[in-house]
């Protein structure tokens, strides 16, 4: 889980999730985290870190088979929370914008220094 992710999992992890991952509101109400690639181990090893399941999508070839994590909910928050310090301008400023909005999680204002 990423409580005990060492300092250099949260970096990869962070990197990762600026390029290829997703943060809205599930529900318009609660945080969430995506995650979709084509490359399965990628997928696994984030979904370890932050406690999700992996997921498949099956396509039509020549198309290759989309594998997903997501979580939400107090989970997502602290991911959100742990990687924070390590995400871009825009990355940082749309995981503020959805932790202000996410009313079942703690009010505490992000860190953005």
């Amino acid at each position: 889980m990423i409580e005990d992710a060492s300092p250099v999992d949260l970096a990869w992890l962070a990197g990762l999730l600026e390029g290829e991952g997703a943060f809205d509101l599930h529900r318009q109400r609660y945080p969430r985290v995506r995650l979709g690639m084509t490359d399965r181990d990628i997928v696994t090893r984030a979904a370890e870190l932050v406690g999700a399941n992996v997921r498949v999508s099956l396509r039509p070839p020549p198309q290759t088979a989309l594998w997903h994590a997501e979580i939400s909910g107090p989970r997502a928050e602290a991911v959100m929370r742990a990687i924070l310090p390590h995400m871009g301008a825009r990355r940082s400023s749309r995981i503020a914008s959805v932790l202000a909005h996410a009313p079942k999680t703690s009010k505490a204002a992000p860190d953005l220094a």
